[in-house]
């Protein structure tokens, strides 16, 4: 990327949708220009089931983040969680055209196209992406593009993104409302492991789990590739309601006595003492109970996500590549013995939790999506990767004018 390029990006939440405009600096990081967020309430399991109020939800945060930057935008990236893609391993090889003059970014383009018009897709899915991750020329690796690189022939191992057609199509419906183009889909995995997993844990094999309000996203990468992803729709608010069901209180009440209560092991109790709740039934009976009572609820659910987490590992032969463990995630950070609980129930020696505070970012709801803006500004040179965005530029006197004379006449004719 140049100096001065801009980068869109919108995580679209079950509860929040949060945008973040980032252009990259002279030192080739990006900076946040804009940013906002907004309530979003129109996304059920990962679907688009209310578009109009997405959309509209959309456009608040695109306005906040607009007002902040000065600009106005026209497109931009949007993440996409496990439940709506697959992943395909593909490596195939490809002539050199030119090979006298070196490997040019058309001949990976090429090979870009090959691999796409070769890759078996069911019906209404789409190819949403092509992550490259080596490139082999003469036996030797490369994990940069190898322009100028002299053979006649080079290999590339890839990982083929794909999405299913119909949630591609209600969320370009969405956008459409919203005013905006889609500039490309983001894996959510992406995003985060680019902003908590160091390299080295990419590398030597880690299981990344990022627990959110509604769902929780299960990746493992392994020799920095993504060996495995997918969601599931439970996180931090069916704590939440767990509690509010199991006392009968309401889901304001319950969100805080999880923050309050927030053990996810009953062990770690020092005082056991009593909690007097305000049931919905009658708001002149309070309910005694102690506090082991609801740290059980948390532990019942957080328990049960390390549960179907462990199945997968088993299911899907992961054992053998995973390493170490990352917790990370709003439902999860600030639940104190999350490590300990995952060590014990999945068997896994080195587990820390993330909870990455960022300089440029003022509210932790944007983690992610900075961590899409980040991803996309450090794709090779056979990514395009700028938003469509124009600069807004303040009315001069004669538009007021017009604008102000505009406006009586509508007046005068109302009258």
């Amino acid at each position: 990327m140049a100096i001065g390029d801009i980068i869109v990006g919108l995580d679209i939440g079950v509860s929040k949708v949060s945008c973040v405009i980032g252009q990259v600096n002279k030192f080739s990081e990006i900076e946040v220009i804009g940013y906002g967020l907004a309530n979003n309430s129109g996304i059920k399991k990962g679907q688009i089931i209310d578009p109009p109020t997405v959309a509209n939800s959309i456009k608040e945060a695109v306005s906040y983040a607009e007002q902040v930057s000065e600009l106005s935008v026209n497109s931009a990236y949007v993440n996409i969680k496990g439940m709506n893609v697959r992943i395909e391993k593909v490596v195939m090889e490809s002539d050199v055209e030119k090979p006298d003059d070196g490997m040019t970014i058309n001949d990976i383009y090429n090979l870009f196209d090959k691999i796409q018009m070769s890759t078996k897709l069911e019906k209404d899915e789409q190819i949403i992406d092509i992550l490259p991750y080596e490139y082999r020329v003469n036996g030797r690796v490369y994990k940069e593009e190898p322009i100028g690189a002299f053979s006649k022939t080079f290999a590339m191992e890839v990982e083929v993104v794909i999405a299913k057609g119909e949630y591609i199509y209600g969320l370009q419906k969405t956008l459409k409302l919203a005013d905006l183009k889609l500039d490309g889909l983001i894996l959510e995995t992406l995003a985060t492991s680019n902003i908590v997993l160091m390299p080295e844990e990419k590398e030597m094999g880690v299981l990344l789990v990022d627990i959110g309000g509604g769902h929780t996203d299960i990746s493992v990468y392994k020799n920095s590739k993504i060996e495995f992803y997918t969601t599931i729709p439970v996180g931090g608010d069916h704590i939440t309601s767990d509690i509010a069901l199991t006392f009968d209180i309401s889901t304001e009440e319950a969100e805080k006595l999880k923050r309050q209560y927030n053990l996810a092991i009953m062990a770690m109790i020092t005082n056991n003492h009593e909690v007097k709740l305000q049931t919905k039934m009658s708001e002149q009976n309070n309910n005694i109970v102690n506090c082991s009572d609801i740290v059980q609820v948390i532990e019942a659910r957080i328990k049960e996500i390390y549960q179907i987490i462990k199945k997968m590992i088993a299911d899907n032969n992961l054992s053998s590549k995973i390493e170490c463990m990352v917790l990370t995630g709003q439902g999860i950070s600030q639940i104190v013995g999350a490590e300990e609980l995952a060590m014990l129930t999945l068997k896994i020696n080195q587990v820390r939790i993330c909870s990455p505070k960022l300089i440029n970012i003022i509210k932790p709801q944007h983690t992610t999506v900075f961590g899409m803006v980040r991803y996309i500004s450090s794709l090779g040179l056979s990514k395009h990767v700028n938003s469509d965005v124009e600069i807004v530029t303040e009315e001069t006197f004669k538009q007021k004018l017009l604008g102000g004379l505009k406006k009586i006449n509508i007046f005068k004719k109302n009258r």
